[in-house]
Formats: C-alpha cells, structure tokens, sequence
C-alpha cells in the first residue's frame, strides 16, 4: 500500500471507513432481525409445546380424576358385589384407560379385580390377573398406601404385547376410618402420545418427541429409539454444550432452548426447544432445523452484501479519480525534488509522493548489522547453556541413586523409584540407604519451583540429608536439615519431605511427613491407607519450626508408595488433573504389587492420560515392598 499514491491511499481509507460503518449498520441490522425471528419462533415453539403438553395434561388428569370417582366408589360397589362390573363399565366408557386393576386387602385373603383391553382390542375381566399393574409394582402400591396420595409409574411395555408401552396411576382406597384397604390402577396406553405430536406441523423438517422423567423418549419420529435412547446421554456430535446447566434445568422441571446437532437431521445444526409436561415431569422438546429458520433473513443479507460490495467499488473509482485531480500539483513537485536528490537513476518504481527517508534507510542498515552480531552472540550462548545444562544433568543423575546393588543381598525389602523432572533437569528428589545393618533411610521431595535452581537447592538438600543422617529419628534428621538449610537460602526456596527409616527385621517405620504428599500403604490383605499426618512446614524456610514423627508396623507383604504432587497435578488434553481419585483407583486395582511393577505401570497409565499435553511439574514414584528378615 505504502508503495500506492497518495490519492490511492487516501481514496482507499475513505473507502475503509464507509466499508466499516456500512457493515457494522448491516451486522447490527442483521443481529438485531435474527433476535426477533428467534423471539417469534420461540413463541411459536412455546404455542405447539403447549398444544401438547394440554393434551398430554388433559389425558393424565382424565386419568388421575377417573381413578380417584373408582377409588371413592370401590368399597360400596364391592359391598353389593359389583365391583368387576363397576371397572368394566369404567374402562369401557372411558376411551383414555386401557385398564383399570383393584386389589382389596382382607384380614385372610386380597381380592384383585382387573378389566382391560386386550391386543385384540377385547374388554377383558379378570381376577387375580398376574400381569395387572398391582403386581407388576408393588413397591409403588407400598408408596401410595404409605403417602395415602396418588403416584404414577414410570413408562412401561404392556407385559402381553411388547409394541404397547404404558403408564399406570396408582391410588390408595381409603375407608370410613381413614385407612388404606385396598388400591387402584388405572392405566393408559401411551399411542395417544404419537397422535398428539404427528398433529403438530414443525416447520419443513422440524419434529417433536417426548422424553420420560429418566430421560427416556416416549415418542419419536424413530420409533426404534423409544426407551432405547436416552436426552441426557446423547453423544458430543449431537450435543457439545453445557450439559450440566440443561441437565439442572430439565430436572427442575424449567423450560429453556439451545442449539444442536441431530442425527435424524443428519448432525446438521438445529434449534431446540423443550418444556416441562405437568403431573407427569415428562418433557416436550421440539427441533428446527437453522436453515429453516433463518433462510430467508440470509438470502437478503447476502443481496445486500453483493451490493454493498459494487458500491465500495464504484466509490473507490470516483475518490481515487477526484484524489488524483486534487493531487497533481504535488506529485509535479515531488518528481522535481526526485532528480535533484537521486539523479534519473533514483526511486523510479516508487509511485509514492511521500519523501523516502535515506537516513531511515541507513539506520536500518546499521540496526540490522547489529542484529546479526548479536544473534550469533546468542547462538553461542545457547550452545554454551546447553552444554552446562547437559552437564548439569548428568551431575543430577549421579545424585539420584540409580543402582540398586545394595538391595541385592538384602532379601528383608524390595524397592524401586523413578524420577522423570519435566524439564531436562527438575527439583525432585529421592534417596535411600542404610544407616546401620538393619535401618534403611529413605526419602521422596519435591522443591519449589522447576528447572536449574531448584535442581541446585535439590543437590544442596540431598547432600545436607546425607550428612546429617546419624541417628534412628526420623524428626531429628528433618529438623537438623531444616535449620542448616534455612541459614542459607537466600531465594526462598523450600522443599517438602517425607524421610522414612524403616527396621528391615522388625519392619518398624518410623517417618517424618514435612508437608509431603500422603503416602498409600497397601497392605499384603488388599487393605488401602494413607499416612495422612503432616509433622510441620516444608523445610527450608524456618530454622526456628520443630518437626514431629509417628511409626507404622509394615507387615510381611505390605508395600510403602511414594510420589510428588507431580502425580496428582498430571493433565490430560481437556485440562483434567489425574487427580487423587484416579490414584487411589490405581492403588486399589494393582495387581501386582512387586514395586517395579507397580511403578511402571502408573508411569504408562500417567502418559496414557496427559497424552500430547506437555508435562507441568516433575515426577517422582518409590515402591518399597517390605519381607521381613525371615522372607
């Protein structure tokens, strides 16, 4: 652009503005129709909702108020004797009721009446019918009895045609002395639910579908879905919103709308609304596809675009023209002052009358000169860095035990442990060795922060815990270590620590938790624990804080696992952290629990979860499996 004239430049940025202000009247313009389009659907959709939730309500009510008049007449009909008449002549003028099922509970025998229809469409009278809605739910005829008051039953097949599916009302009959003796069903046949929704026009390829309190559909254009598929567990492809907020919703019995994608619609992008059904917390949603709904709003604003587009055009000829016209004087001085500055030679294929900057020019050149100087300064500084830091590494893997030599011929334990730092060098820690014949002293940390200090405060603390370990208290040890570390860290950096010291024959731990982790303890029983006391603050910061410590008898078998927060704090792609839960689990379901087993197994099961996420914190695992001396 800079290389354009100045009338093309400034007939340009005249045409940027009106090309700004013009779209942001038809962006907003184009918002604002497509907020009113949806407020006149959602009202739409709210009217059809309502068509069938009255329809639905005016069956259930029909339902609940027949069962109620049969309720209230039972004991005098059974009194006379008439009582499977009396439910013959109910069902058979009630078109809503498929049947209609009494039990009567007597100080030696129940007496069950049961009128239905039939798959072939025959009114039916039975008595000690087995498949009547009495003895289907028992558990609900408890309820109803217990809460003297009505309950309905989740939706169900009809156990003498599977293709049927059914509701059943079940109220209690209550005698002069206000006592439950006996119980009434009343069921319906659901197909009333398909008429319902096929009298309902959604749009062009819009539908409508019912879906139980359990989320089950009652009703949908696929009738190989009904109670097989369920609204709450729709996949990502076909809902990729927040699930929770409309799963809150829909169990508070609220309406509300949304956008997804379904698969009847071949996952093209649709609108959905859905409404509470009363008595029943059934649902009602009702899906639009997009296209339907905002076709018409789009094919105007694509008019409108094409001829916006011709005007800019139109607009930039006739500014460029009157620009250029305004502007000639200036460009016969800016030539002249060309062949006086750069002779006949200079600036030919620049069309712009601005004066180019020489000295620019010429700083640029020298800033560029510097540039190169210094990126070759910094290439052999990263050379260098990475030369130390290689060094470096291998320095922190000569402080970290890496040979387990001195376990052979001690057949009283197992151990293992790993340390992967999440960058080339970490501020984990881990050390284990005997004091004396019998007492092993091992320890796990993790210090603040990552990378080459606090891999420096790391060596600093491992050499300290060395040096000052020679006694059999484990708090004593982490107390001496705190104060000579306390003295000189001048950065403030701090470790948390467990230091163990374990007697390998009488398997007698006695450790000292300075606000590590929790160690698990999984004993030989399958038993899980945790040793969940903490004995002070990290070490490092306070000379003046004491430490505490607590024992454990390990029993032959038992294993003893170690790790950094590391562990917990892993995440995967979606930002989830591993977690304590999915560790204890791990724990738990270890198979086997030889410790390097079970170590590499987490270090596989940890990669498998962050998967391509790249690693946060450093990690570090010990398995320490305890025999006894007489293993």
């Amino acid at each position: 652009m800079y290389k354009r004239s100045i009338a093309f430049q400034l007939g340009f940025y005249v045409l940027m503005a009106v090309v700004i202000v013009i779209s942001m009247i038809v962006f907003i313009n184009y918002k604002h129709s497509k907020e009113i389009i949806m407020e006149k659907i959602e009202e739409v959709a709210t009217h059809q909702a309502s068509l069938i939730i009255n329809e639905i309500t005016r069956n259930v009510v029909n339902t609940q108020e027949v069962t109620r008049n049969v309720a209230g007449q039972t004991l005098y009909y059974h009194s006379h004797g008439d009582l499977q008449t009396f439910l013959h002549q109910v069902v058979k003028t009630n078109p809503v009721l498929s049947g209609m099922h009494a039990q009567l509970f007597g100080n030696s025998d129940t007496l069950t009446y049961s009128t239905y229809w039939n798959k072939d469409g025959q009114l039916v009278d039975k008595t000690d019918f087995e498949f009547c809605s009495v003895f289907r739910y028992p558990e609900l005829v408890d309820l109803a009895i217990q809460k003297k008051a009505g309950i309905w039953s989740d939706p169900f097949y009809c156990p003498m045609d599977s293709t049927t599916l059914m509701i059943s009302y079940f109220l209690p009959v209550i005698d002069e002395m206000d006592e439950p003796v006996g119980i009434i069903a009343g069921d319906i046949n659901l197909k009333f639910l398909n008429k319902v929704i096929d009298d309902i026009k959604i749009g062009v390829s819009g539908f409508a579908f019912v879906a139980s309190a359990q989320g089950f559909y009652l009703t949908h254009p696929q009738p190989e879905w009904v109670m097989k598929r369920n609204l709450f567990e729709t996949s990502s492809q076909i809902f990729n919103g927040d699930r929770d907020y409309y799963r809150q919703i829909l169990q508070d019995g609220q309406a509300g709308s949304g956008f997804a994608y379904p698969e009847l619609l071949d996952f093209e992008k649709s609108w959905f609304y859905f409404s509470p059904i009363p008595f029943t917390n059934w649902r009602v949603v009702i899906v639009i596809p997009t296209k339907e709904l905002f076709d018409d709003l789009d094919i105007i604003f694509r008019k409108i675009i094409l001829v916006s587009l011709l005007g800019f055009v139109a607009i930039l000829l006739v500014v460029v023209l009157i620009f250029n016209k305004m502007f000639t004087p200036l460009r016969q001085i800016v030539r002249s002052i060309q062949r006086f500055s750069f002779g006949e030679r200079g600036r030919r294929g620049k069309k712009n009358e601005i004066e180019l900057l020489s000295d620019s020019l010429k700083e640029l050149q020298f800033q560029y000169s510097t540039y190169v100087a210094e990126q070759n300064q910094v290439r052999k500084d990263k050379r260098k860095y990475e030369k130390d830091l290689k060094s470096a590494k291998e320095i922190q893997r000569t402080i970290i035990p890496q040979d387990y030599s001195i376990l052979k011929e001690r057949n009283e334990i197992d151990l293992y442990a790993i340390l992967h730092p999440a960058e080339s060098i970490g501020g984990d820690l881990y050390d284990f060795f005997f004091i004396d014949e019998k007492h092993l002293l091992f320890t796990m940390g993790d210090v603040s922060g990552k990378g080459i200090p606090a891999a420096l405060f790391m060596a600093v603390a491992n050499t300290m815990i060395k040096s000052k370990s020679t006694e059999l208290s484990a708090r004593n040890i982490v107390d001496v270590v705190n104060k000579a570390l306390s003295k000189e860290n001048s950065n403030q950096h701090f470790l948390t620590l467990f230091l163990g010291i374990l007697d390998v024959e009488t398997g007698i731990l006695d450790y000292c938790n300075a606000a590590h982790s929790y160690p698990f303890l999984l004993r030989r029983n399958r038993e899980l624990m945790q040793l969940e006391q903490t004995h002070g603050l990290p070490i490092g910061l306070y000379s003046n804080k004491t430490y505490k410590s607590h024992s454990v008898a390990l029993s032959k078998g038992d294993v003893l696992f170690l790790y950094t927060d590391g562990v917990t704090d892993c995440k995967n792609l979606n930002s989830e952290m591993y977690g304590m839960e999915r560790l204890s689990k791990f724990m738990a379901q270890t198979i086997d629990p030889e410790p390097k087993t079970m170590v590499d197994d987490l270090m596989k099961e940890l990669a498998d979860f962050k998967g391509e996420t790249e690693q946060a914190d450093d990690i570090s695992l010990m398995a320490l499996q305890f025999y006894g001396k007489y293993s």
